[in-house]
């Protein structure tokens, strides 16, 4: 079986750590990391093999907008959003989850139980 792998996307160091202690601390899994939506591009022109993308909104170079795009024409990976805003803040999303039944919005401040309850359900899934 392959490992379940996670694009975790995150400008602020202090929550990008935060995401990948949360994650690894409570699932067997590879994550890499990226601080802007144009790395995780770059990340995913290599390896398209994650079950997950975790994005925040805003970031510099590219936002969790682009990424979301990118990943929705290519791949349409499963991608969980962050943002202090709301869903309807972002004409971007407007079909969020009838691209993808799997596709997640948190506002921020978020709540790291609901997160592992969603992060648990597409890796039981995949297991």
């Amino acid at each position: 079986m392959k490992k379940f792998k996670i694009l975790i996307v995150e400008d602020e160091v202090m929550l990008l750590d935060l995401f990948e202690m949360l994650v690894s601390g409570e699932f067997d899994c590879e994550i890499t990391t990226a601080t802007n939506g144009h790395e995780a591009m770059n990340i995913l022109n290599m390896d398209s093999d994650f079950q997950l993308i975790i994005s925040d909104y805003k970031m510099p170079k590219a936002s969790g907008g682009d990424l979301y795009h990118f990943n929705s024409t290519r791949h349409n990976l499963p991608f969980f959003l962050f943002s202090g805003g709301d869903m309807e803040d972002y004409p971007e999303f407007s079909e969020f989850q009838q691209i993808n039944p799997d596709n997640r919005f948190f506002n921020k401040p978020f709540n790291e139980k609901t997160l592992i309850v969603e992060i648990k359900r597409l890796y039981d899934l995949k297991s």
